[in-house]
């Protein structure tokens, strides 16, 4: 299965939109389990689907916090690695009525050919919602209480 920039795009517009709309169902298309999400706090590894729903949605809670109503992803690059898998990486805005909620940052998924799509199995350097919501993940993928 090849990577290109078709791929890409459909790649970005399916971990984009969901955050957007409340649509749930195209992020996780785009997961392979385990997940990892490696923050700067420290890694979150999400083993079931109760678990990224549950991730995803406080995901929601901070989009809606802070008004968010665009978030752009703008292609960086790929690399295609020897085991068949692709290092995506991109760069994400955040924004609220134009103005920037917080600076770009960029972020690398891991991706894997599986059942016609790419899914990722994990995000270096993602954004953890904690950033938004004040609650900091145990390595475990826990919220702090």
């Amino acid at each position: 299965m090849t990577f290109d920039d078709d791929q890409f795009d459909a790649f970005l517009a399916d971990i984009t939109d969901p955050f957007l709309t409340g649509d749930i169902t195209r992020w996780i298309a785009r997961i392979r389990l385990p997940f990892a999400l490696i923050t700067q706090t420290g890694p979150v590894t999400l083993t079931t689907l109760q678990e990224v729903t549950e991730n995803f949605n406080l995901y929601l809670v901070a989009m809606k916090a802070l008004k968010a109503d665009l978030i752009i992803r703008e292609k960086v690059g790929s690399e295609h690695c020897h085991d068949g898998t692709v290092i995506a990486t991109y760069r994400s805005h955040f924004l609220r009525q134009g103005n920037r909620l917080r600076a770009p940052y960029t972020a690398s998924a891991l991706l894997h050919p599986d059942g016609g799509l790419w899914r990722m199995s994990s995000i270096l350097n993602a954004l953890g919602h904690h950033h938004w919501t004040g609650k900091h993940p145990y390595p475990s993928g826990e919220e702090e209480t």
